[in-house]
Parts: C-alpha cells; sequence; structure tokens
C-alpha cells in the first residue's frame, strides 16, 4: 500500500466512526427507557465480564511467569548449593486473584538421586526482570535445608 492511501484510509476509518457513534447516539435517543435500562445492563455486564477476563488473563500471565523463572534459577540455586540436579525441576506457580502473590513449588532430583524442592512465595510481579524474582524461598534435599534466599536468579 503506498504512503499516500494509507492517511485517506485512517480518514476512512475516522469518519466511519464518528458516523457509528452519531447512529447509536440518535438511536439511543429514540428508545424507551426500558430498553435504556436494558442496554444499559447489558453494558455493564459485558465491562464486569471484560474485568473478569483481564484479572484471570493477569493472574494466568503472573503464574507463568514466575514458573518459568523459578524453574531455570532454582536449578541454578542447587547448582550453587552443590546440589546439582539431574534434569529439571517440575514446578507449579499459583497466584491469589490479585495476582500479588505467587506461591512457587518445585520438584526434582539430585544427580545422586535425592529429591529435591523449592519452596517460596514471591510479591514481585513476575516479568519485572526476565532472569530474577523476588521474594522468599528455600531449597530442600531429602528434606533438610540447603539454601534460602530472597532472590532467585540475577
Amino acid at each position: 500500500m503506498s504512503h499516500a492511501v494509507r492517511p485517506r484510509r485512517r480518514l476512512t476509518l475516522t469518519l466511519l466512526s464518528i458516523m457509528g457513534a452519531v447512529a447509536l447516539s440518535l438511536g439511543a435517543a429514540a428508545c424507551s427507557d426500558e430498553t435504556k435500562d436494558k442496554a444499559g445492563d447489558a453494558a455493564s455486564s459485558a465491562a464486569t465480564d471484560v474485568s473478569a477476563g483481564v484479572s484471570d488473563a493477569t493472574k494466568s500471565a503472573s503464574e507463568t511467569l514466575a514458573r518459568n523463572i523459578a524453574t531455570e534459577q532454582g536449578e541454578e540455586q542447587f547448582k550453587s548449593s552443590g546440589n546439582e540436579l539431574n534434569g529439571k525441576l517440575t514446578c507449579e506457580a499459583s497466584a491469589e486473584d490479585s495476582a500479588t502473590e505467587v506461591a512457587i513449588n518445585c520438584t526434582g532430583t539430585t544427580q545422586t538421586g535425592k529429591p529435591a524442592k523449592l519452596t517460596g512465595t514471591t510479591n514481585e510481579l513476575p516479568g519485572a526482570s526476565a532472569t530474577e524474582l523476588e521474594g522468599s524461598f528455600t531449597g530442600t534435599v531429602a528434606d533438610q535445608q540447603v539454601f534460602t534466599t530472597q532472590t532467585l536468579g540475577g
């Protein structure tokens, strides 16, 4: 598409949007009070549904980011503590409804065959950093604590 066509297309879309808004206003003016109330209720319901969807998406994104960071950085933390893992950690993350706190629970196995666990929480919005997660985390091997840290990664 040429550069000369783009401004005309934007202008056309803008005019269509304005005409649509005017048509909706005129249509609403001709409606009865009952119809307006129903339209208002439907709009309110739609806004609530959108808000819930955004909240669910935020929660899901926070869980995914926290889980991914904990998996990678948790493995490094075990290695630094002298307990290298045999394979990857398997992590789960569970966010509060507000997604302001995410609980992390990971399991794995050390190269010596002992069970390893990483647990903790973060109050940081996951994704603020792609390489670290701030919070309170504890690593155990065979139920013995091998590290505690306020930051995974970094």
